[in-house]
């Protein structure tokens, strides 16, 4: 048989033997198709893009695409998502969610794999379209919940994380504020910068005041030698000044009078001139000494037996000194006090400064560290409830039973016998021919 006629004259002697191998395997093929329970399969896709869409809080950058989503066609993807579709987990959820399925059977009847679209596609085998298209969705939903699960694993261990560290950061930043608070407190400082400035013009007001004092007391003891003088000149100004001095009444006025004098100046160094307290001791000083003038006037008129305006004159002015000077040692003591305890607080204004720029310090990073952890808390919560999809599927991408297709076909297995037949009964026929040239060459 070294020709084409030789194999077309093999066949066609022997086309008996190649019509019955024909029949033989059409009549095979249709008993197969009867005997054959029918199959139904359905096809469910999957779309895995390349970059999956981020949402974000802080800025409109992430909220807005950067580029159309297409499939990922990485081999590297492809050998990752058939990994996780071998590994059992996506078969156990199916199993899970069709309790009449067991996660054995659906290994057997369910297969995934990356098309030539890109795109998973999930096939399934069942006795009905119904139960293919069921098994096909459920394992797709199935796979995209496994993806879902794997893709959040890290961001919710990371958002526990920042649960849990979120209360100690702001406690953190509390602690360090109310340190910041303790510490002004201990100083009397609300504000270290404001405070030194109040500390500056309450010196110099008690400068002031000490300069006014001394003043006021070179000028009482020029004018005491005149008036004494005058006193003495007059016998009845004597017995005058002697009873007053031994008036009860106008000696505790006149301690009383340097008594308020010495506050109003104390309280002058804080308050304003129309302040309460300001206006209460001006007030009252001037009542106690308007009650010594009247103390002095009832005084010379019970010596002099007479109104003399001078020596009323002179009688006051002696009063005027003697409140003056009656309160001078104990002002001067004060004021000299005061002024050295505000020195004393301004010596310690650059350790004071040092200490709240140390504090505020802390309570900055406390308080970025606290806000920085809240923000990515938020940000994960937000991202995990709304943002983190990495697969897309659609009712367009749904596997629907009457898309489902029968496996086998009638038709296929029919035309799949014929061919089968005759390949087979050609090649029975060529190979016999070849036996019997063999033969008739080496009849022995």
């Amino acid at each position: 048989m070294n020709d084409v006629s030789s194999i077309f004259f093999a066949i066609y002697s022997r086309r008996l033997m190649v019509m019955l191998v024909l029949l033989g395997s059409i009549g095979a093929g249709i008993f197969y198709a009867l005997q054959t329970p029918s199959e139904y399969l359905s096809v469910a896709k999957i779309l895995i893009p390349a970059t999956s869409p981020t949402v974000s809080l802080k800025t409109e950058g992430g909220n807005l695409p950067s580029g159309p989503i297409v499939p990922d066609q990485s081999e590297d993807l492809r050998v990752g998502i058939i990994g996780i579709i071998r590994s059992g987990a996506v078969h156990d959820r199916v199993a899970q969610a069709l309790p009449g399925i067991d996660a054995k059977t659906i290994r057997k009847n369910v297969i995934g794999d990356i098309g030539a679209d890109s795109f998973l596609h999930v096939l399934s085998y069942a006795k009905t379209q119904e139960e293919a298209a069921m098994l096909a969705n459920a394992f797709s939903e199935a796979f995209q919940d496994e993806m879902q699960a794997l893709l959040e694993a890290s961001p919710r261990r990371t958002l526990e994380s920042f649960v849990a560290r979120e209360p100690e950061a702001w406690e953190q930043f509390s602690y360090h504020t109310a340190e910041l608070v303790r510490y002004l407190e201990g100083t009397n400082f609300t504000d270290v910068e404001v405070e030194v400035v109040n500390m500056l013009s309450q010196r110099q007001a008690v400068q002031e005041q000490i300069e006014a004092l001394e003043l006021q007391h070179s000028s009482n003891l020029a004018q005491r030698p005149v008036y004494e003088q005058l006193v003495e000149s007059r016998p009845e100004f004597v017995v005058a000044g002697q009873l007053l001095s031994e008036n009860s009444v106008y000696k505790s006025a006149l301690e009383r009078s340097s008594q308020l004098a010495t506050e109003l100046a104390l309280k002058k160094l804080e308050l304003r001139d129309k302040h309460p307290e300001i206006v209460r001791l001006t007030n009252e000083l001037s009542l106690v000494q308007t009650r010594m003038s009247q103390q002095a006037e009832m005084t010379h008129a019970s010596s002099t037996m007479s109104q003399d305006p001078q020596s009323l004159s002179f009688m006051q002015k002696m009063v005027e000194i003697d409140i003056a000077e009656a309160g001078y040692d104990s002002q001067r003591t004060i004021f000299e006090q005061t002024a050295s305890q505000i020195d004393s607080k301004l010596q310690n204004v650059p350790e004071y400064r040092a200490d709240v720029s140390r504090i505020n310090a802390q309570i900055v990073q406390a308080r970025n560290h606290a806000e920085d952890i809240s923000a990515r808390r938020a940000e994960l919560e937000f991202h995990l409830t709304h943002g983190l999809r990495f697969t897309m599927s659609n009712e367009y991408t749904k596997a629907l039973p009457e898309k489902a297709l029968p496996l086998p076909t009638p038709i296929g297995i029919m035309i799949f016998s014929t061919l089968a037949g005759l390949i087979v009964g050609i090649l029975a026929a060529v190979v016999a021919e070849l036996v019997k040239q063999m033969r008739l060459r080496s009849p022995y």
